[in-house]
């Protein structure tokens, strides 16, 4: 083992005695995480709703592009209702329109301004 594998080594294990995970070396991280189980709380609830939220914008496709004379922001989430923000080189922020779509929208900039960055929203 070289000496920059053992140091990543000993690192993640500190790392994860910290996080009080605790995993013996050939432990499956399975293994280690069947010792204490959360009663289900209101905080369980908020969480999962959060993870839910998260999982939603992993399954997005997002992309900004330069179409049709003007910077344009995109977002496609199948099963979802979408909102688009779109930000310009001009500095404004522009909303989608329609507002809200199912399954896919996209923001528009004026014509001649390019796009700089975009938020999206799910419902």
């Amino acid at each position: 083992m070289s000496a920059k594998t053992a140091r990543k080594r000993a690192l993640l294990s500190t790392a994860a005695v910290i996080m009080g995970v605790g995993l013996a070396a050939g432990a499956a991280p399975a293994e280690a995480h069947t010792a204490y189980t959360r009663p289900p709380t209101a905080v369980a609830v908020a969480d999962s709703a959060a993870s839910a939220s998260v999982h939603a914008a992993a399954r997005c496709s997002k992309w900004i592009d330069y179409n049709y004379g003007r910077g344009r922001a995109h977002a496609k989430c199948p099963g979802y209702i979408v909102h688009v923000n779109v930000k310009c080189a001009n500095g404004k922020w522009y909303s989608s329109k329609p507002y809200w779509r199912y399954g896919y929208n996209k923001g528009e900039c004026p014509k001649g301004v390019g796009a700089v960055g975009m938020t999206t929203r799910l419902r």
